[in-house]
């Protein structure tokens, strides 16, 4: 059985002042695409839990996975003996503000609760997510969603007729803890960029200035991404540009699956080989 592990951008992000344990309340808009990395997963009758990784040499199929530590959280309220063996197939890079990570953590946890028919409530699987990471509950729920406090407290709405993405992502990391602390030394908030006017299913608008407060403190380290994102803002019936999450990925929005492949045909001639490029349905709802 095979369940797909959807990347998200962050259409806005804005953070507020730093609060004694360290952290900064966010407050965002998630939303998914419909780029997704692979989870194969079969049940395992002598309790162990095991874990390949293919299309990622670089990320540890070790215990510190968070698939591995989704599932072993979950294990903990199965019955005794359940286990499994599970193949993440990757093409979601790693560090690139697209939380491949959390998306896969949230899906084995789908997964197994249903495989192992373990008896627990959704609410009580959000908490065992954001255990695991703040945007982990995101990915437990199918709607775009506003996230507060860490991320974790969601106010989920149903888009539809959305515009399509295009990703570019420049094969580096941007690690999350040092966007921040970048960030913490000098909070200054990113520009808005145009309204952006979204339908939900009821038919009523949602207006978005899409902005994103870690965009000063990353891109001053990697000029890169700011001089991908401001080359994303020019492209014809661009929409929106930014960087989504801590980066490294920029995102361009545009109104029509043609506007957006148009771009990235022309991208992956200007950035070369090392980039990686994709087009993106966005998802605002279930499928």
């Amino acid at each position: 059985m095979t369940i797909r592990a959807h990347a998200k951008i962050n259409l806005d992000l804005r953070l507020g002042k730093r609060r004694p344990d360290g952290f900064h309340p966010i407050d965002t808009f998630f939303i998914r695409v419909d780029v997704a990395d692979i989870l194969e997963i079969r049940s395992a009758a002598n309790g162990k839990l095991t874990l390949q990784v293919e299309g990622d040499p670089q990320l540890s199929s070790h215990p510190d996975n968070l698939v591995l530590r989704a599932a072993r959280a979950l294990q903990l309220r199965a019955s005794p003996g359940t286990g499994a063996d599970i193949l993440l197939k990757k093409r979601i890079p790693q560090g690139a503000g697209l939380g491949g990570g959390s998306s896969d953590a949230a899906s084995t946890l789908i997964f197994l609760r249903k495989l192992w028919a373990v008896p627990i409530e959704d609410s009580e699987l959000a908490k065992i997510g954001a255990e695991l990471g703040s945007d982990v509950p995101f990915f437990l729920q199918p709607y775009a969603a506003r996230g507060t406090g860490r991320g974790e407290i969601l106010e989920p709405i149903h888009l539809i007729h959305l515009p399509w993405a295009v990703l570019v992502h420049p094969g580096f990391a941007s690690p999350t803890a040092s966007a921040y602390a970048a960030y913490a030394k000098n909070p200054v908030a990113g520009m808005e960029g145009p309204a952006l006017s979204l339908t939900t299913k009821d038919g009523s608008e949602l207006k978005i200035r899409p902005r994103n407060d870690l965009e000063n403190a990353v891109e001053s380290k990697f000029l890169w991404i700011e001089s991908a994102r401001r080359w994303m803002g020019g492209q014809e019936n661009v929409l929106a540009s930014r960087m989504s999450g801590s980066g490294s990925t920029v995102f361009g929005l545009f109104p029509n699956q043609e506007d957006a492949e148009k771009t990235a045909e022309y991208g992956r001639t200007f950035f070369g080989s090392s980039a990686w490029i994709q087009v993106a349905r966005l998802l605002g709802g279930p499928e």
